[in-house]
């Protein structure tokens, strides 16, 4: 009888769903990454409403709250999302993705390093979603975190794991095809976050306005660009959402030049399982339209 009872409790523990997990990612582009990663019992939320720059966010109540009440917290790190340094501190299960192991981290001055454990990098470029290799470190420490929030979904989250890193090998392949037919011309950039992807592409940039989209591009940056459209260096220029439109109307007047809007914070995709592929995918066709002359939204 007592055994009787001891299976049927088993078959009703086996019986009950999944205990959700939730993430908590700063920015939309990890929420797009986690996206794929977790299962259908989980929940993903970001912290940053679309707009804001995690260069200059001020976190609200409620957002203190909704840290507090994940299962596991995805960031960049204090190069990108400074504000969120001493709340993080000492919370338990933080994923920090500058400090993870062997993250193949680029800086600002053109270097690379593989992180280990000094933490005392100066520089980093933190837009370290926008590359593949990168992102693929990123997708492996959040499957990894995820496992240790919830070992009875492991086998769950290591297949979407794989199936992740084959949609997005798919997608790599899609771009560099796509890539290249395009013209072999410079092109400027609002601020310098594209490295990443420029070096898994093969791309390099004439130049950019600015380091950080919270600060205008001062008068002798403007000339420069000018000048360099004027003597065909450059036959395109990248704005973002936060771009002034009168500094495109100050360096292309009476100048051929492309303009096209890339989002490096991903504002308008849906988040869904493959929404990183085609936020990734979005991003290349904008620079092959762009350099191809093709510049119709």
């Amino acid at each position: 009888m007592t055994a009787r009872i001891i299976g049927v409790f088993i078959a009703l523990l086996l019986a009950l769903p999944a205990q959700a997990t939730s993430v908590m990612t700063s920015i939309k582009p990890l929420q797009l990454v986690a996206a794929g990663l977790v299962t259908q019992d989980d929940t993903v939320d970001v912290l940053l409403p679309p707009g804001a720059s995690p260069h200059s966010y001020a976190l609200k109540p409620s957002d203190i709250r909704g840290l507090n009440q994940a299962d596991v917290t995805v960031w960049v790190g204090p190069e990108l999302e400074l504000f969120l340094s001493k709340l993080l501190e000492d919370k338990p299960s933080v994923l920090t993705l500058t400090q993870v192991e062997n993250m193949p981290l680029r800086h600002f001055d053109g270097g690379h390093h593989h992180h280990g454990h000094d933490h005392g990098e100066h520089n980093i470029d933190p837009h370290l979603w926008l590359g593949p290799k990168t992102t693929r470190v990123a997708a492996q420490a959040i499957t990894d975190a995820l496992i240790e929030a919830a070992p009875d979904k492991a086998e769950q989250y290591q297949a979407n794991l794989t199936r992740f890193n084959e949609q997005l090998d798919q997608t790599v392949a899609d771009i560099q095809q796509d890539l290249a037919s395009r013209i072999q011309s410079g092109y400027f950039v609002f601020h310098d976050a594209y490295g990443y992807f420029e070096d898994a592409f093969g791309l390099e940039k004439t130049g950019h306005f600015t380091v950080d989209p919270s600060q205008k591009p001062g008068a002798k940056t403007l000339v420069t660009i000018r000048r360099g459209l004027l003597n065909h260096d450059a036959t395109c220029i990248f704005t973002e959402p936060q771009f002034n439109p009168a500094l495109i109307d100050a360096v292309t007047r009476h100048n051929d030049v492309n303009v096209l809007a890339l989002d490096p914070l991903a504002t308008s995709i849906p988040v869904a399982p493959d929404s990183y592929q085609v936020f990734l995918k979005d991003l290349g066709n904008r620079f092959t339209r762009c350099l191809k002359h093709e510049t119709t939204d």
